[in-house]
Formats: structure tokens, sequence, C-alpha cells
């Protein structure tokens, strides 16, 4: 399945109440939503951006759960994982 990492930037402002509320409508819509899963999240310490990872059938089926779940959805790229243990024992 495709990963994708969604770049949303927030309105100034928001407290942890609608953090959590942003993230049960993210959770209700992506059920919805064939293949559309939430990995996990990075909130920057400012609340200025969220960065999301996801996998989902395509970058429009993200687009499409951001829309109806009303979070923003500022940049969608497709990712693949690169990761410390992938590179345990070998020698650059």
């Amino acid at each position: 399945m495709p990963r994708f990492v969604i770049e949303r930037n927030l309105p100034a402002g928001l407290d942890a109440g609608d953090i959590d509320d942003a993230a049960r409508r993210a959770i209700a819509v992506n059920a919805t939503m064939p293949g559309v899963r939430w990995l996990h999240s990075n909130l920057a310490l400012d609340r200025s951006k969220f960065f999301c990872e996801y996998e989902a059938p395509d970058a429009d089926s993200v687009r499409e759960a951001a829309r109806l779940a009303e979070i923003p959805c500022d940049t969608v790229t497709e990712v693949t994982v690169v990761a410390p243990e992938q590179y345990a024992g070998s020698r650059l």
C-alpha cells in the first residue's frame, strides 16, 4: 500500500481539545474510506503544523479524507520508509 506524508498548516490558537476533536473526526472518516489508514503524526511544538503519515490507495483518497474530516491538507507527498534498522550491520 502506498504511504504518504501530509503537511497540515494549522490555524493559530488551537488547544489540546481542538487537536483531539480533529483526530476523532479523522478516525471516523478514515473508517469509511477503503484503504485509508492513519499511521502516526508529529505535531510541531508551536502547534502550527501537523505532519501525518498515512497508507492509502492514492493521494486523492488522502485529500478526500481530510476534506470530509474538515482538517487541513496542504501538501501530500508519496514516500518510502527509510529506517536505521535497514542499515544495521552494513559498512559505509
